[in-house]
């Protein structure tokens, strides 16, 4: 009884190590929910780095003052305009990304960073007792708590391995 099996191939135990794969390569998976959520989740917080960015150049620019006082000012209100549309760049960039699967630490860059100075604020808040709640402090919260949630969602495990899958 003899079983001719195919070139690499032994009878019972598969294709020999070294030989290239015969079957067609699997379809690429789809994007899983988290990634798609994830990216979602990280509009907001673009929007209002934006937003707040330029509201605190506008009134930096409106502040009294002469001479130098006035330059520091404004350049004080320019120089964090200008880390506002840093932040803004890179999430923007992070999200398309994380949505074409090319890398989970572009998103998780600029995530994180909204969410540490969400932490940082709220643990100095809290170390000097000036905790307490006002309307205005409504958007910070809930901007570093999406950040927070969407920085966790891409790190998740269906999500990290969807960006193995697609690095090969």
């Amino acid at each position: 009884m003899s079983s001719a099996a195919p070139a690499g191939q032994s009878p019972n135990l598969g294709p020999a190590p070294g030989t290239p794969p015969s079957g067609p390569e699997p379809a690429p998976r789809r994007r899983p929910v988290v990634v798609t959520i994830a990216v979602l989740l990280m509009v907001p917080p673009i929007i209002i780095w934006l937003i707040a960015g330029v509201a605190f150049f506008r009134a930096m620019l409106r502040a009294e003052g002469d001479g130098l006082g006035k330059i520091l000012v404004v350049g004080i209100g320019a120089g964090v305009l200008a880390i506002a549309l840093l932040v803004v760049l890179l999430a923007s960039l992070g999200i398309l990304m994380a949505w074409t699967g090319d890398n989970a630490a572009g998103l998780a860059v600029p995530a994180g960073f909204t969410f540490g100075l969400f932490v940082v604020v709220i643990v100095t808040l809290l170390a000097q007792g000036k905790l307490s709640y006002h309307p205005t402090m409504v958007t910070p919260l809930v901007v570093g708590g999406l950040a927070g949630v969407s920085l966790v969602l891409i790190k998740s495990p269906p999500a990290r391995a969807w960006f193995a899958g697609r690095g090969r």
